[in-house]
Parts: structure tokens; C-alpha cells; sequence
């Protein structure tokens, strides 16, 4: 790579951004080492509360905040986590922020173990602090906006760095024809024969050799993956520049035209109690008749199965349920699952959404039916992000994903010894003159 562009946007910001890479690859992993108090809980020989339990414990001790979202299940020796709705717009001007954002619940005795302020300083937010470092600097939107200009750079830096070394290759057959070509007329070596040692790390050699050599041989044998970090970079700090490329490129949707696509006509139900509009309430105390109606004792299994029968139409299969929502406004469940055919746990994921009072699908949104350019940015960030595989294919990327970040320090570091000593040199060369 130029490691005068390295210089020029500070490669200090690239070793940052690697090294905490590196360790948000294995982000809840750590989390969970660093969260352990509230985090991990005492294995026990019963099977946990349902869900709806657990969710009603939270209500009860904290009925001034909304918990509109539960997890699908619990993992074992973990306690059930609850997020506690972030208000936003009016809303957050009539309503009190909750000093915290997670409540953590004993799965087996519904009792409270805690709950966490991610905002706080402290040890337990350790990896909470390591990701926003990593996100913006810990300065906030100035923050993302100088990640974003260095990302681009990086991005363009890919593509010239890539270039540089075929000149080299090219560079050496023209200083070198007559020596590589042998009396008996033989022809000179094939161009990729003399790339080749761009991909070579030199051991025997002096530390300035060696640092030219880790510099290339990183860059090129982890392009493709460096420059997917760099260009997805743009697109999480830069979206002013990323989505006009996307667009122009694969044909990248804006929000605008996804919400138009997805848009449903307004659906004709009865009101009813404000004990059915509750989250907290069992709808089923209703007089409404209603077979199917959901509450939120049945919801989880009501819509995992409602989700598994629309994936079968479709020829899919649901791998994993992600998390169930209830929305208020329009009386609806809503889950989150993760098909065969879906791209990562986030913005490529399926969702499907059911009427409280009827038990009707009202819409199935899967995530590998997005279009390309939406699904060629959900690889981008999926990539980015490790949330790739599940078990041992997922634990391999990670650990892919943790080198390919330290590679980013090592190249970074590199980087900037190069240009350091290829200024000496200059400066050397300048005073001889004179």
C-alpha cells in the first residue's frame, strides 16, 4: 500500500481501528467476560420461566419505562436480558430517559439481577467502550466524519496500492530484460513470476527490508477482505459518499424506496381495550372472540410457527429466532428470524408480523428477496461485522476477522515507518545538494 497516504490521514487512527477490531470480533464473548456479574448466572438442573414471565417481572419493577421488545429464548448459565425502548422526537420531551439500558433477569426465579447504564464508565461496559473507539473515537459525530474521510482514503488507497505493485513487477522486466534473458535465447520470465515476490515476506534481511515486505505481502494477500472493511467504513460513516456510489453501482435502494415497496394499506380493525394495547396485559381477558388472537404468553410460539410455515412456502428454513417486538401503535407482534438464505443477524435479516387480535400474517419480509444492491450492502456489513455462520463456521470468521484486524495495525504500523524513512531519505538527499 502508498504509505504516504497512510501518513497523510495519520496511521495511528488504522492501528486504533485495528486493534479494536480485533477485539470486537469476539465482541459478546468479552462482553460476557468483562458484564460477568449481571451477564452469567448459576447452572441449574430445571428449565427456565417462559419468557412472558420474565418480562412481566421487568414491568413490575420498572412500570414507568416501556419494554416493548423480549428475547426468544435464553442461553444456558445466562440471564434473560431486556432492553428498555429508547423514546425519541416528542415523545423523549414528555417522557423520562431510563439511566439505564438493559435489565438483567434470573431466568429460574424471575428475580432482578441488575440492570446497566452503557453510558457509564465502569469495567462492565469495557467492550460497550471499545466499540464506540472503534465506531467514533469516542468524539461523537466529529468523530464519524474524520473515520469516514479516512475510510475513503483507505478505500482509494486499496486500488492504488494494488497497482503499485504490478508496477514493480512491470518496472523490473524493463531494468532486468537483458539479464533474464539467457544466450540460448530463452524468453523472459512470465509477469506473474515476477509479481510473485510482491507476495513474499523476506526473513533474512535488514528491518527497513522487512517492513517492505510485511507492507506489501499483508496488502496483497488480504486485499479483498481490507478493501470490504475499508468501502463498508464509508458506508457506516460516510453515507453521503457511500450511497450515491452504491446506487450508481449495483442499485442500492434508499430508504425512501424500500419503505415505498414495503408499505401496506392501512389495516381495518376494531378497537379495543387498552388491556389488549398493553404489552404487559394478556389480551386474552378480552370479551373480543378470537381463536387466534395473540398475547404475550403465546406470541413467541405463535410466530416462530407462523414464521416456519411461510419459510417452507418459500423453500427456505428458519436457522434462528432473533427477537420479538410488540407495536403498539398498530396492535401488532413482531418477530425477527434468520433463514438458510439470509445475509447475517442484522439488516439482512426475515421478519414477520402477526395482528394481536386476529392471529392473521400481515406481512412476511424475507431477507434474501431484498435486491441486489440492498443484498451486496448487507454482505458489506455483514462481512464487517462477523455476524457470519453459526458454531464452528462462525468461531473459524471470527478468528479470520481478528487477524485481518491486527494485519490492519501491522500494515498501519508499517505504513508508517516506510513513509518515516523514505522522508529521512529525502531530507538526506536535499542537504547533499546543497
Amino acid at each position: 500500500m502508498d504509505s504516504s497516504l497512510y501518513w497523510a490521514c495519520d496511521g495511528r487512527l488504522f492501528i486504533i481501528a485495528g486493534i479494536t477490531g480485533t477485539l470486537l470480533a469476539f465482541h459478546d464473548e468479552l462482553d460476557d467476560v468483562f458484564n460477568h456479574r449481571l451477564a452469567s448466572i448459576e447452572a441449574q438442573h430445571k428449565p427456565p420461566l417462559p419468557i412472558a414471565t420474565l418480562h412481566d417481572a421487568v414491568i413490575s419493577a420498572y412500570p414507568q419505562y416501556q419494554f416493548s421488545s423480549m428475547p426468544t429464548s435464553v442461553e444456558p448459565n445466562k440471564s434473560a436480558v431486556f432492553s428498555v425502548d429508547r423514546t425519541r422526537g416528542q415523545a423523549a420531551d414528555n417522557s423520562s430517559n431510563a439511566p439505564f439500558q438493559e435489565v438483567y433477569v434470573d431466568p429460574f426465579t424471575s428475580e432482578i439481577i441488575g440492570t446497566r447504564d452503557k453510558d457509564e464508565w465502569a469495567w462492565c461496559n469495557t467492550m460497550y467502550k471499545v466499540f464506540w473507539l472503534h465506531r467514533d473515537l469516542l468524539l461523537g459525530d466529529i468523530g464519524k466524519l474524520i473515520l469516514g474521510i479516512v475510510s475513503l482514503i483507505w478505500t482509494i488507497n486499496c486500488f492504488i496500492g494494488f497497482y503499485l505493485t504490478f508496477l514493480r513487477a512491470v518496472s523490473t522486466n524493463k531494468s532486468q530484460q537483458a539479464a533474464l534473458r539467457k544466450p540460448s535465447g530463452k524468453p523472459r520470465a512470465s509477469f506473474f513470476k515476477r509479481w510473485l515476490p510482491a507476495w513474499k515476506i523476506r526473513r533474512k534481511t535488514n528491518t527497513f527490508k522487512l517492513n517492505y515486505d510485511l507492507h506489501h505481502a499483508f496488502g496483497l494477500w488480504l486485499w479483498l477482505m481490507l478493501f470490504v472493511i475499508a468501502w463498508s467504513s464509508v458506508g457506516f460513516n460516510l453515507k453521503s459518499v457511500y450511497q450515491p456510489v452504491m446506487q450508481a453501482m449495483v442499485g442500492l435502494e434508499g430508504r425512501e424506496s424500500k419503505g415505498g415497496k414495503q408499505k401496506k394499506p392501512a389495516m381495518n380493525t376494531e378497537s379495543i381495550n387498552d388491556e389488549a394495547t398493553t404489552i404487559g396485559t394478556n389480551i386474552n381477558s378480552t370479551n373480543i372472540n378470537s381463536a387466534n388472537r395473540v398475547d404475550k404468553a403465546n406470541s413467541i410460539a405463535y410466530l416462530s410457527r407462523q414464521a416456519e410455515i411461510a419459510a417452507q412456502k418459500n423453500g427456505v428454513n428458519v436457522q434462528q429466532l432473533l427477537g420479538i417486538r410488540w407495536v403498539e401503535e398498530d396492535n401488532q407482534w413482531q418477530m425477527r428470524f434468520k433463514t438458510n438464505q439470509d445475509i447475517g443477524k442484522k439488516g439482512g435479516a426475515s421478519s414477520i408480523t402477526v395482528d394481536a387480535q386476529s392471529g392473521r400474517v400481515a406481512r412476511v419480509n424475507f431477507g434474501y428477496q431484498s435486491s441486489f444492491g440492498n443484498q451486496a450492502d448487507q454482505w458489506m456489513a455483514t462481512l464487517h461485522m462477523g455476524h457470519i455462520s453459526h458454531g464452528i463456521g462462525h468461531f473459524l470468521y471470527q478468528m479470520f476477522l481478528a487477524l485481518t484486524g491486527l494485519a490492519v495495525a501491522v500494515l498501519s504500523g508499517t505504513g508508517v515507518y516506510l513513509w518515516v524513512k523514505g522522508h529521512q531519505s529525502r531530507l538526506k538527499a536535499a542537504q547533499k545538494l546543497k
